[in-house]
């Protein structure tokens, strides 16, 4: 075809192409985590497609699908960490578990928790949640002898975040310190929830 034989039918086809609208993200209105409550039955794995994974053990950390999950919504199973020191850890142990959220960037989101210490030593285990906040990372620790977490008890963490991007991360940090290489710990999550929040993130 001659050059300006083409020219018609460039200029036919060039609206179509360029005034094809973009199409806007969708923010989902419930809760955005993937299996809140583990009741896939998958067990979290160190990389994907399963949307938990588990990384940055400590010790001879290891984790399972427990049963029951929490009484408190949580279905049949729970996410339990197995915090063990090991031979060379200096009695620590932990791990963390996290999921890539699809939030969006700037919209508030709150979240809650079930937690449970089950044979956690007094004033040696934590566990951390931890959220974007601004351009660093926000937490919430709560300690196996803080007031509320009775051992063998589900209890509640959560706090408020500002999604920083449309792939923020979400972190339950699992520690123990100095209790002693023969002991064994157990820390576990479940019912996980976080969806959009109207109120002040801060």
């Amino acid at each position: 075809m001659h050059p300006h034989h083409l020219l018609p039918f460039l200029l036919a086809i060039i609206p179509s192409i360029t005034s094809s609208p973009i199409e806007a993200r969708t923010c989902p209105s419930t809760n955005i985590i993937s299996d809140p409550s583990f009741e896939s039955g998958v067990t979290p794995a160190a990389s994907a497609p399963n949307p938990w994974q588990v990384v940055g053990f400590i010790g001879s950390s290891s984790y399972s699908l427990t049963q029951p999950g929490s009484p408190n919504g949580g279905g049949k199973y729970a996410f339990t960490a197995s915090l063990y020191p090991g031979p060379y850890s200096g009695g620590r142990s932990g791990e963390t578990l996290v999921q890539t959220m699809k939030t969006c960037a700037g919209k508030n989101y709150s979240i809650i928790a079930d937690i449970k210490f089950e044979k956690a030593q007094n004033n040696a285990c934590s566990l951390s949640l931890q959220y974007p906040y601004k351009d660093t990372i926000g937490s919430v620790t709560t300690g196996s002898a803080t007031p509320g977490t009775t051992p063998g008890q589900w209890s509640q963490t959560g706090s408020t975040f500002q999604a920083v991007s449309n792939a923020d991360k979400l972190s339950f940090v699992f520690r123990c310190e100095g209790v002693g290489v023969s002991v064994n710990n157990f820390i576990s999550v479940d019912n996980v929830k976080v969806a959009p929040f109207a109120g002040n993130a801060f």
